[in-house]
């Protein structure tokens, strides 16, 4: 990837949650560019249980949000080098999650910070796991960033993707009824 392309790409304002949507939904992803936020509005159980446990777990350790340009980290410790912390409900995702995680990272880099690795915490199942970002990361993580432009350089989203994950998504309703 070029120096060109990567400018487009940070003008493209992509966010870790587009990441994570890219890999989940490529019509949800282009729904909550767009501006249709339905997680934090929706009343699916699901999206309710998540936020609850994003807002409770970890508080505690007194671990506070990071945010910058379009990045919002749930934590972040360091011990030698900078360790990305996020937390999810559950490992349904866990792709996407790695790759949201790995993108932080990126960022973080980005800015000249040492930080090549992470930690996804799954509390509802006792779970954690460590993501390293390597050099071949990076090329993958630029494909899925221009896939992401991709997406949302469309007219229209993608057709419902009918697959049985759709039924406990926040944007459930707007697509099927």
């Amino acid at each position: 990837m070029n120096s060109d392309q990567v400018t487009e790409l940070r003008k493209a304002h992509i966010t870790g949650t587009m990441v994570a949507y890219y890999f989940i939904c490529h019509r949800k992803l282009w729904l909550f560019a767009k501006g249709l936020n339905l997680e934090n509005i929706s009343g699916n159980a699901d999206v309710i249980k998540g936020r609850i446990l994003h807002e409770t777990r970890f508080n505690r350790q007194n671990n506070k949000e990071v945010a910058f340009d379009t990045v919002k980290i749930d934590f972040l410790h360091y011990n030698g080098q900078v360790y990305v912390h996020e937390v999810k409900k559950s490992k349904k995702f866990e792709e996407a999650h790695t790759w949201q995680l790995k993108y932080y990272i990126y960022m973080l880099q980005e800015k000249g910070v040492n930080c090549s690795a992470g930690v996804i915490h799954y509390p509802s199942s006792m779970r954690r796991e460590e993501v390293n970002f390597t050099p071949g990361d990076r090329e993958l993580l630029m494909k899925a960033l221009a896939g992401i432009q991709a997406v949302l350089s469309k007219p229209l989203p993608e057709k419902k993707a009918g697959r049985k994950m759709c039924s406990r998504c926040a944007y459930f309703d707007f697509c099927y009824i």
